[in-house]
């Protein structure tokens, strides 16, 4: 077991140099190959005049080697050691673009282009499988990437900035890492394809999709032993680095420059690391410069067996970082790790160890005995003799070999402590490292809790600060029509006080004018009975009944003497009597006509007398259009007779008002001033009086005259058609005389004794009808002489009304003169009681003015005390909206909390993948046959399918490339 703690302790870096071919870019920016190896492959000497130099390493890889070659040589070695209980590191190094993800990756789903990963993940279950039964074994993994210098679980990406930690009996390990357990092959795919597909990756100038982080692989395998207990653990931790950039070459910028910064930093501080680890004379490693060295700490110069891949470009145009990628390896190859077995003892062995250490013991204490009494003798000045000094304790430990599988012997702490990678510096007790190592992991833990806490704050700062100015806006906008409705509001407000206002002066107003005129309506009561007093000692003249008849009799005789029904007939009425005289005539001494002369004549004549008699009947029709014609007229005068009757009814209407007036001038004073407006206001009114009185009696005579011609028309017409009935009888007889002298022989023909019959058939049935009309019309003349009686009547009481009015105001004007020896003290009592009037209206009009004052200012109170409680309103109002808006702030809030826990917890993987991978799934060895990825797994029976494997496309251009040589 020593042997194999020196050759251990003794163990370098092995540094692997691998070329991949030009690319498009370098073949036409017009580079050439400028590396040339030995036959050996163990040299590479760059042939370039600003660097040239040769560079040595354990093997080196050109652009034709294979990946199964560069697995057999970098990875088979150390997948043997970390079965036996090993730590193990595989990571690649390099500029970006340099072939460093297809070295560790390549293309999961070609065989011939597997990477180092999934290789490895096959070569560890073939050996597991191929292992003797006895052995049980567990593989769990875990995926991290180192970005922007926060740690994040590619697993659970939810866990962004993970803490690193360091204990003495596990090292440096990141806390919080989720580790899954893994049964088969394509579980662990599975695993690595999840993990792949949450890698930050971008495209550059030098590269499609050029990793923006360091991902860190990690398989670890626990293998027990089941005959004796004993249990060993080795952990591979497969590292992709992301490349060195040159910002002119890459054309990064944005997020992608600082993405870059940060990588070449993390570079820079692992080239740091490990100058300081080979050149000897640094006191301190900066491991804690960068956590990409921190979580590589036991792999440069601890407790791991390291394999350093360097992937280079040949071509001259990347001459700089391929000459500075080899100088980074032969740094690197000088680093000696201290690798150790990280194994448990069997109960037997730790049986055997404390029995040894129990002997070992004994003998010890027994030479502290023997020490103590010689130095005693020699503390009380006695001398010991020579051959009685206490000898020397040799103290032999059997330390055996262990081989695998079987479990080596635990080595002391202080032996682990010295293999394990330190800073040289002052050495310092256990305990003392113990708690300086606690207190560095909880510092760790709080500055990561503290990092997450302040970025979830960052988080929720811009949620909150989107929402504030979403709320702020919509605060805008409600503020805005808040103001709106407040204005609109208030205005309304304010018109409903106006209005209230105004309602309650329009109702004091009222009350005033109420209390007015129930002043005003006793003042009337007073002049009402005034005025039935003045009309009670007023002359009252009795008009009786019979004498109203009486007069009416008589107007009504002197009205129809100036009818004369005796007129004297028209032209047309007297010739067509003559006319019939002349036929009576003719009838009464006229002989027949014997001859025809006479008879044609005689036609001739009779002819004439039936054209007279036709003129006749034009004639009373036309007496019978004046008939009609007068009655119309008659309809009119008494239209005029009605309209004569509402003047006169307008003039008593007037002539009452004017007795009010002087009444109440009358009642108001009987000062000088006032009298003499009395008599200008009386001599106007009749003076109005008198030529409105001689209007209507010119009206009425006017009427009266119209009247008159009318009845005499009317008179005329009706002689007339009297005398017409006359002349028809008279034609009657002459027609008979006529026809009867026709009888004998000597007459007319029988036809005109026929129209002679007619026409005095229709003369005498006009006749009738024009008596008829006739007696009509007297009826209405009648009649309305009878209205016109009664109107002159009514006139002439009216002015005998007058008359005695003004002797009343004659005889009050003559009392007025008489009583002047008291108009002065009447005067003077007068002028006291107007003044005293004056001041009791003055005093009235001020206590009207004081209570309507007071009823104001009562009004304005209240509406202050409104508007007060109006403001108090509104502050309310104002406050309960400002809580309501600080809640629905604090509901938003909450709603952000919810949204964001929900987030968390939907980025968080819960699928059922996840629960099943945190269940041990142990394997056992027994000679079973390894079956490849893509066909029923063994242990797990997990189909694998890898169509979707991120890998692909990342390898394809260097496929190409391989392809084209």
């Amino acid at each position: 077991m020593l042997a194999d703690i020196n050759r251990a302790a003794g163990d370098a870096i092995r540094v692997v140099c691998r070329f991949r071919p030009q690319n498009s870019r370098e073949i036409k920016e017009g580079g050439i190959p400028v590396v040339t190896f030995d036959d050996e492959l163990t040299s590479v000497r760059i042939e370039s005049r600003e660097y040239p130099g040769t560079f040595n390493f354990d093997r080196v890889f050109d652009w034709k080697s294979t990946q199964d070659h560069v697995f057999s040589y970098a990875a088979s070695a150390t997948i043997d050691d970390v079965m036996r209980g090993y730590n193990g590191t595989i990571f690649a190094y390099g500029q970006t673009g340099s072939g460093k993800t297809h070295t560790m990756m390549g293309d999961m789903e070609n065989e011939g282009m597997k990477g180092l990963t999934p290789r490895i993940v096959e070569s560890i279950f073939s050996t597991i499988f191929s292992s003797p039964p006895h052995l049980e074994f567990t593989v769990r993994v875990s995926f991290m990437e180192i970005y922007m210098e926060k740690i994040r679980d590619l697993l659970n990406p939810a866990n962004d900035n993970l803490p690193i930690h360091e204990e003495k009996s596990r090292g440096v390990y990141v806390k919080g890492l989720l580790e899954v357990f893994v049964g088969s092959i394509g579980e662990v795919y599975d695993a690595m394809r999840r993990g792949q597909s949450s890698r930050m990756v971008a495209q550059t100038n030098m590269n499609s999709e050029s990793s923006r982080s360091h991902s860190i692989f990690v398989l670890t395998i626990t293998q027990k032993n089941l005959q004796d207990g004993s249990q060993k653990v080795g952990k591979l931790s497969l590292v992709d680095l992301a490349g060195s950039e040159k910002v002119g070459k890459t054309g990064a910028s944005g997020q992608t420059l600082e993405e870059a910064k940060k990588i070449n930093k993390s570079l820079s501080a692992l080239g740091m690391v490990i100058n300081a680890l080979t050149d000897g004379k640094s006191s301190h490693i900066p491991y804690r410069d960068s956590k990409l060295t921190r979580i590589l700490q036991e792999s440069l110069g601890g407790n791991s067996r390291t394999t350093l891949i360097i992937n280079c470009s040949p071509s001259s145009f990347n001459e700089a970082e391929t000459v500075s990628t080899l100088r980074f390896g032969m740094r690197a190859k000088t680093i000696k790790n201290k690798a150790k077995i990280n194994a448990e003892l069997s109960p037997g062995e730790l049986k055997a160890l404390l029995k040894r250490c129990k002997v070992d013991l004994s003998s010890i204490q027994t030479y502290c005995h023997a020490l103590e009494k010689e130095l005693n003798v020699w503390r009380s000045g006695g001398t010991v003799s020579e051959n009685d000094w206490v000898t020397p304790l040799n103290v032999a430990v059997a330390v055996e070999e262990v081989s695998t599988p079987s479990a080596p012997l635990p080595l002391p702490s202080s032996v682990t402590d010295s293999m394990r990678s330190s800073t040289p510096a002052i050495l310092i007790a256990d305990d003392e490292r113990e708690d300086f190592l606690r207190r560095e992991n909880e510092l760790s833990d709080q500055l990561a809790e503290k990092e997450a806490e302040l970025e979830q704050q960052k988080l929720r700062m811009e949620e909150l600060i989107e929402a504030v100015a979403n709320m702020r806006k919509g605060d805008t906008e409600l503020l805005h029509e808040n103001k709106v409705l407040s204005a609109t509001v208030a205005d309304l407000h304010l018109q409903i006080e106006k209005l209230q206002f105004e309602t309650k002066d329009a109702a004091i107003n009222l009350d005033s004018m109420k209390e007015e005129k129930g002043e005003m309506g006793q003042i009337v009561e007073d002049l009402k009975k005034r005025i039935i007093e003045l009309q009670a000692s007023q002359p009252v003249i009795a008009v009786t009944p019979e004498e109203k008849e009486r007069r009416k009799k008589q107007k009504m005789a002197q009205m129809m003497v100036e009818f004369d029904p005796s007129a004297s007939l028209s032209e047309k009425e007297k010739s067509m009597r003559a006319s019939l005289a002349k036929l009576a005539h003719l009838k009464a001494h006229s002989s027949p006509p014997t001859k025809p002369e006479d008879i044609e004549a005689q036609h001739v004549e009779l002819l004439e007398a039936k054209s007279q008699l036709e003129q006749q009947d034009a004639l009373i029709e036309e007496f019978a259009l004046k008939a009609k014609t007068s009655e119309e007229e008659v309809e009119r005068l008494c239209r005029q007779k009605e309209e004569l009757e509402g003047k006169v009814a307008a003039i008593e209407r007037e002539y009452e008002e004017l007795l009010d007036r002087t009444i109440n001038e009358e009642v108001s004073g009987a000062g000088p001033e006032v009298a003499s407006m009395f008599e200008d206001l009386k001599a106007r009114l009749e003076s109005v009086y008198e030529s409105r009185s001689s209007h209507a009696e010119t009206e009425l005579e006017d009427y009266r005259a119209m009247l008159a011609r009318k009845e005499e028309e009317l008179v005329r017409m009706q002689t007339t058609v009297a005398e017409q009935r006359h002349l028809t009888e008279e034609l009657k007889s002459a027609v008979e005389s006529v026809r009867s002298a026709g009888g004998n022989g000597s007459g007319f023909s029988v036809d005109d004794n026929e129209e002679i019959q007619r026409l005095r058939k229709n003369m005498a049935q006009e006749l009738a009808e024009f008596d008829g009309m006739k007696k009509k019309l007297m009826r209405d003349l009648k009649n309305r002489c009878e209205k016109v009686v009664e109107l002159e009547i009514s006139l002439e009481d009216v002015r005998d009304q007058y008359d005695t009015m003004a002797k009343t105001s004659n005889v009050a004007k003559a009392s007025n003169a008489q009583q002047q020896k008291m108009a002065f003290l009447e005067r003077n009592l007068e002028q006291l009681t107007a003044v005293q009037k004056t001041l009791v209206e003055s005093n009235g009009m001020l206590k009207k003015d004081m209570v309507k004052m007071d009823r104001q200012l009562t009004a304005r109170n209240e509406r202050i005390v409104n508007l007060e409680g109006l403001l108090n309103d509104a502050t309310t109002k104002l406050e309960l909206q400002n809580q309501k808006f600080e809640a629905q702030l604090a509901s938003m809030r909450e709603k952000l909390q919810e949204a964001r826990s929900s987030q968390t917890q939907n980025a968080n993987p819960a699928s059922a993948w996840l629960y099943s991978s945190r269940i041990a799934k142990p394997l056992r060895g027994g000679g079973n046959t390894f079956i490849p990825a893509g066909e029923m797994d063994s242990a797990g029976d997990v189909q694998v399918n890898l169509d979707d494997t991120p890998s692909k496309s990342r390898a394809s251009w260097y496929i190409s490339l391989l392809a084209k040589k």
